[in-house]
Parts: structure tokens; C-alpha cells; sequence
């Protein structure tokens, strides 16, 4: 009875899994949140097609004291993922104690901390890993006080030399825009700010689109955008954060979601797509995750499996390559 239960439970996921176009199993990752045993899960994500993981390696915890670093959280990560071939984002974020009384740096002397944490980070996962710089930094949740896209560029500009001067091959992303609209006003006064000559790409978190298809038209408005401010360059614009609560969907209808707008993302051309999240925390206050509070698997995590099996068995009779590269910059 529970056998012919759970195949009538997969049938709307299997017609779903069809649904999605193209084929790349480079281009998704997932967000890993309150880390809890995200690393002893790795070849569970493998599984379900996951090639990248964001993590927060936040500044308050790596720098306990002034000058030392200790980035043993983050190395169980990078050490469980990379033999599966998941390669890992890590976000450089938010304030420390230590300086500015843990606010946003706004001062010379709060970005040259900021900028040496960023660089011992590059230093210690020197090609292991890409990176973000912040994380909504146009929210006041997330950029303490008002937001400033000024003291936004300026961080950025001091973390990435850093970053460059320890991996001079890192990828480097931002500004991670965030939010319930799409805030072209900030990303307008980052872009004349030039965050265009410090990113590889422009990361955005389309939490505006109430379905997934309306997201192809913010892409193309960032990408107006970015030809205004840099009509020389070509830089690709990433979704590094996006995903959609089971409440007021349901969880079949989140997988649907979840499936639509990975395709959403592939016509668009948007190399890198990251779904948030990975699991639900202890204490839900969302219901975002491809797996449930206990670690169990959800409808979308289910629909993205089928998908990513369907899409290793098209890549195997062509013969093409699954090894997870990183979107580049063309300067």
C-alpha cells in the first residue's frame, strides 16, 4: 500500500520534470543556512543535480579576536563537498563586534578590517571557493541602518583587491540585491558608484517576481542596465539567492515553482542559479527548504532529483562534460 502511495506522489513530480527545457548541470546550487549537518549531506545534494553551496562565512565568527582568523566551520564545508563536485559560495558578511560596534564598515579603518578578513579568507580557500560580498546590502535588516549603495561600493572596491591579491583567479560577485521589488534604484547608484569594475558578475535575488517567469524581464532590465554603465564589458548577471515558501503555495505547487523558474532562468540565459534554501531550521520561521525541519525530502527536492537524472542520462548519450565551472567575465 505505501509503495503504490509513494508512486502516485511521484507522477506530478515526473510531469513537472518534463516540463523544464535545456540542459546544464552546472548552473544550481543551494543555500545552506544555521550549517547544523549540511556537510554530512553532500551526496545527498549530488544527487538532486546541486553543483554549487552558499554559505555565510560571517565576519563575527571567523574573527574572534583582532587578527585571528579561524576558519575551521567553513573548511568541514569545502572538505565534503569538493569530492562530490560541489563547489562552493561563500558570502563575506555582516558586522563584527570588533569594529564599528558590529555595524556595516563605513570608515577607512572598519574596510581595511573587513578587507584583511576577506583576504585571509581568499588566502586560506585559495581556489576552493568563490565569493560574495555582503548580503542585501540595500535592506536595513541586513545593511544595519539605512542602506548606503556608497559605503556598499566602497567595501566591495577594498574586499576584492584583497580577495585578488590573495586568488588572483577568485570569482567575485555582488551586490547580492535583495528585497520583495525589484530596487533598480540602488543597483542604478552601485552601478554609477563603478561595482561594475570591481564584480565578475552582478548577483541578484528576484524575490520580486510573484511567479518565476516574471523574472525574465527584471534580468533583461538589469542587463539594460549594465550596458548603460559598462558598454564594454560583458558581465553576467546570477541569481545567487531565489525561492518560494510553501505558504499560500502548497508543496507541490513550490516544486512546480521551483522547476519553473530554474527553466525561467536557463532561457534567460542566467548562468548560475541558487535556490533558497537547502533545509528548514530547527525552529521554522519559513518554509523555503528542499527539505523539511527533520531532513526529510520534500516534493521539490524529489521533482529536483527526477530532473537532474533525466538530465545525466541526456548529457551521458551526448557525451558531454558535468564538471561545475564558474561563469567568467569577458573585460
Amino acid at each position: 500500500m505505501r509503495r503504490a502511495l509513494a508512486v502516485v506522489a511521484v507522477l506530478p513530480i515526473l510531469a513537472m520534470v518534463g516540463a523544464v527545457h535545456g540542459s546544464a548541470t552546472n548552473d544550481f546550487g543551494v543555500t545552506i543556512e544555521f550549517y547544523r549537518d549540511a556537510h554530512k549531506q553532500a551526496e545527498m545534494m549530488a544527487a538532486a543535480g546541486v553543483r554549487w553551496a552558499r554559505v555565510d562565512l560571517a565576519w563575527s565568527a571567523a574573527e574572534p579576536d583582532p587578527g585571528r582568523y579561524d576558519f575551521l566551520t567553513w573548511d568541514r564545508f569545502v572538505d565534503s563537498f569538493e569530492p562530490v563536485g560541489i563547489r562552493t559560495l561563500f558570502v563575506l558578511d555582516y558586522g563584527n563586534r570588533l569594529y564599528e560596534d558590529g555595524l556595516p564598515p563605513s570608515t577607512a579603518s572598519g574596510r581595511a578590517g573587513f578587507a584583511a578578513f576577506a583576504g585571509a579568507a581568499a588566502r586560506h580557500f585559495r581556489g576552493r571557493a568563490a565569493w560574495e560580498i555582503w548580503n542585501e546590502p540595500n535592506l536595513p535588516q541586513f545593511w544595519a541602518g539605512s542602506p548606503d549603495p556608497a559605503a556598499y561600493v566602497a567595501l566591495a572596491r577594498d574586499a576584492a583587491a584583497a580577495i585578488r591579491r590573495e586568488d588572483p583567479r577568485a570569482w567575485i560577485l555582488g551586490p547580492a540585491l535583495g528585497g520583495g521589488t525589484f530596487d533598480y534604484k540602488y543597483l542604478d547608484a552601485t552601478f554609477a558608484l563603478d561595482l561594475l569594475d570591481i564584480v565578475d558578475a552582478v548577483s541578484v535575488h528576484p524575490y520580486g517576481a510573484a511567479y518565476p517567469e516574471a523574472a525574465a524581464a527584471f534580468y533583461d532590465e538589469v542587463r539594460r542596465r549594465i550596458a548603460h554603465y559598462a558598454p564594454d564589458a560583458d558581465i553576467p548577471v546570477v541569481v545567487s539567492e531565489w525561492g518560494y515558501a510553501v505558504e499560500g503555495l502548497g508543496r507541490d505547487k513550490q516544486a512546480e515553482y521551483l522547476l519553473r523558474a530554474l527553466d525561467t532562468n536557463r532561457k534567460s540565459g542566467i548562468p548560475l542559479t541558487i535556490w533558497y534554501s537547502w533545509q528548514e531550521p530547527i525552529t521554522p520561521w519559513h518554509s523555503f527548504g528542499l527539505l523539511d525541519v527533520r531532513g526529510q525530502p520534500k516534493p521539490a527536492y524529489l521533482a529536483l532529483k527526477s530532473n537532474a537524472l533525466r538530465e545525466r542520462g541526456d548529457q551521458s548519450r551526448r557525451g558531454q562534460d558535468t564538471t561545475p565551472l564558474q561563469p567568467q567575465r569577458r573585460r
